[in-house]
């Protein structure tokens, strides 16, 4: 098999000009179930991947868009709805492959039909709507629309006699690994439960047993049926092969800090996996290394935090994220969308040029292991919704059960460090007396820019040591170099990849919060945006008239350029962008945005003293200069308003020519004969003036002085007359 085909996969053949969905696949088979989205049969088909990659190569069968894409923006009712369906179908589903097999297949609707009284048809037509809109949770959404245009389906209703039977019958999925690694860390490494048949029971409780209510009234918990559980002794016999740590165990008992650091690490975490994308781990870390802001490059802007994503079976990294805010889920989700999307594109965009071989993952895994502080977020229920991936976080004080992604933390670091300016020394110490905070030089672009290219050394030449081959791998002489092994494993092992479309992966995983809709745009995050629907609809002048409201928008932290504000009534997303005013923080991130913002702000405080000096200096000026014309002014005794106000324009065109003569390039101001003479009046004028007091008067004081002493010396002629 020359190519790797991914579940949920959408293939169109040519031929029939019909769509069909890929549900499962098994290279050490040859195999796979397919599901056509008319319908038509109502029930999985089985599909020889010899015959799937012969209609590739010919032409008759094509990669097609997924005409269904869930947008999650459903409403509590809802999702009430979606959770009724998926808890009563959930074990049956994920029986795979025996799901896709007539006989148990109606062995399970049987059991669900006597638990919970929905008829078996009702319950095939769940079954037909789960595999037809993408194998997750959501897609028992009332009210879900397709998207695609063509190839829009509709369900018929199931016929499981049209199906021919198979030899299927129950083995291990990556489920079931799942549950078993589970259940070995809850129950087993503890002082709780030391011997692995206890362990099994419980692992039996937890993930193999449903509850129901007895004749009695009380909640008990029934076994799934015996076909449905695997036997103590396969438990036990991946046990084995897991690792071998029982007298460890007996040893760590009570030390809290010796299962991180000192014990004894046995086991190997490839084991318990059936191929790439059984299980993705992600975590975070501070990068050792100072930066400076784009923005400004004299601002030096703290640490960064970089994230991983890698495949626990291949040791590959899948995806990465390089920020500035703590480990959190904002970051945590664009690792992950990294891991999802196409790397040849990715690396484009920071100048780095790359063929698909190079870095060839871009899927949604089975189960993704994080630590409890980002993943138990209830931001990350959108992956098990949406995506159908299982969620598993490590347990306190066991970092270790990550150990591939923390190795490579210190890969990383290694390879890095020495090289580059502004990293930290050990214990924050200086060197040569100089503060190395001071020695940054790279912005968060150039710091990602390294690190991308150390991920492509890791997983094309970094040969892993330690790794523990299969027997399979050890005859297939493949090297243990993870992009070697990712190849390997998706070529001969039982595929756990998926994919969806980027439109459902984004939304899932992008952090979604309230803006507001005002006459200025639509207000998010202190900037503003819009969109043709949002012009066209008059949002913003409805805003004005009515008042602002609030909007739910989902956004990329990593690109503040554009942000998807969600239509109220169930539809898809607009999408919108910053306004033109807006558009020095195109292409920033939200970290450097909001950096930005803080240092304007800041710029602000600090001016706020000196602005409000310089504005109780003006009003001092102001009150000088309205004082002395109030002192100047004549005395209005024996006018009456209306004579005051009778010759206003008169007064007004007197005023403009004196103003006119005043400021024009070839007026006179008063020379020093001028001078002479005002010296020769009585000393008694109170209007006597030198040129230098002149010279410090404005026009308008000019103005002022001249009509007060005309009118004082008119008033004095009128006296003597």
């Amino acid at each position: 098999m020359d190519r790797n085909y991914c579940v949920n996969q959408v293939y169109r053949d040519i031929r029939s000009d019909r769509q069909f969905r890929l549900l499962w696949v098994d290279p050490s088979t040859a195999g796979s179930y397919i599901y056509w989205l008319d319908g038509k049969p109502s029930v999985p088909k089985m599909l020889g991947l010899q015959e799937l990659e012969l209609g590739v190569q010919q032409g008759w069968i094509a990669e097609d868009q997924d005409p269904f894409v869930l947008h999650g923006n459903a409403s509590e009712k809802d999702k009430q709805f979606r959770d009724v369906i998926w808890n009563k179908m959930r074990d049956a589903l994920q029986d795979e492959p025996g799901i896709y097999d007539r006989n148990i297949r109606a062995d399970h609707l049987r059991r669900i039909e006597q638990e919970s009284g929905e008829r078996v048809s009702n319950l095939y037509r769940h079954l037909s709507r789960y595999w037809e809109r993408g194998k997750t949770p959501d897609a028992f959404l009332p009210g879900y629309k397709a998207s695609g245009g063509r190839g829009k389906v509709r369900v018929g209703r199931a016929n499981p006699k049209s199906e021919t039977s198979s030899d299927f019958g129950k083995t291990l999925t990556p489920v079931d690994l799942v549950n078993f690694e589970a259940a070995i860390r809850k129950y087993y490494l503890t002082r709780k439960l030391a011997d692995l048949t206890s362990v099994y029971n419980k692992m039996l409780e937890d993930s193999y047993s449903v509850q129901e209510k007895a004749e009695d009234g009380t909640e008990k918990l029934k076994l799934l049926p015996r076909g449905e559980l695997p036997s103590l002794r396969q438990f036990r016999y991946w046990y084995s092969k897991r690792q071998d740590i029982h007298e460890e165990v007996s040893k760590r008992q009570g030390e809290t800090g010796f299962a991180l650091t000192a014990r004894a690490v046995t086991g190997k975490n490839e084991f318990g996996m059936l191929g790439p994308g059984s299980q993705y781990q992600v975590d975070a870390t501070v990068a050792d290394v100072y930066l400076v802001s784009q923005f400004d490059r004299s601002d030096i802007i703290g640490r960064p935090v970089m994230y991983f994503v890698m495949d626990a079976v291949s040791h590959i990294v899948t995806g990465m994220y390089i920020g500035l805010e703590g480990p959190s889920w904002t970051g945590m989700s664009m690792a992950l969308y990294n891991a999802t999307t196409d790397k040849v594109d990715y690396c484009h965009q920071f100048g780095i040029e790359i063929t698909e071989e190079q870095w060839p993952c871009h899927h949604v895994p089975a189960v993704l292991l994080g630590d409890r502080g980002e993943l138990e977020s209830h931001k990350a229920d959108n992956l098990v919704t949406m995506l159908g991936i299982r969620v598993d976080n490590a347990p306190p004080y066991r970092g270790d059960l990550k150990p591939i992604i923390e190795s490579h933390f210190k890969t990383i670091n290694t390879q890095v460090k020495p090289l580059l300016p502004g990293w930290v020394m050990p214990d924050n110490r200086r060197r040569g007396g100089e503060d190395y905070r001071l020695d940054a030089k790279l912005d968060i672009r150039e710091f990602t820019q390294i690190v991308i290219n150390c991920v492509l050394h890791y997983n094309n030449k970094h040969y892993l040591t330690g790794y523990e081959k299969s027997e399979q791998m050890l005859k297939s002489g493949v090297e243990a170099i993870p992009v070697k092994l990712w190849d390997w494993g998706i070529r001969n092992c039982s595929g756990a990849l998926k994919t969806f479309p980027k439109e459902t992966i984004r939304l899932a995983l992008m952090p979604k919060d309230s803006g507001s809709v005002t006459e200025k745009g639509i207000y998010f995050k202190k900037l503003y945006y819009s969109c043709p629907q949002a012009r066209e609809a008059q949002w913003f002048e409805n805003a004005r008239k009515n008042g602002r409201y609030s909007v739910d928008i989902s956004y990329d932290p990593r690109d503040m350029n554009t942000i998807y504000v969600w239509d109220k009534n169930g539809g898809d997303p607009y999408e919108c962008t910053l306004l033109d005013w807006e558009q020095r923080f195109a292409e920033k991130s939200l970290e450097e945005v909001e950096y930005e913002q803080k240092k304007r702000d800041l710029q602000i405080r600090n001016n706020e003293r000196e602005e409000k000096e310089s504005l109780i200096n003006l009003n001092r000026i102001i009150d000088t200069i309205v004082k002395k014309a109030e002192e100047m002014a004549p005395s209005t005794a024996g006018k009456s308003k209306s004579e005051r106000l009778a010759d206003i324009r008169g007064n007004r065109k007197e005023e403009k020519e004196a103003i006119r003569k005043e400021e024009a390039f070839t007026s006179s101001k008063p020379t020093k004969t001028a001078e002479a003479e005002q010296t020769a009046l009585s000393e008694t004028d109170p209007f006597r003036m030198t040129e230098e007091e002149w010279e410090t008067l404005s026009p308008v004081e000019r103005m002022i002085y001249e009509d007060v002493k005309r009118r004082q010396q008119d008033g004095g002629m009128d006296s003597e007359s």
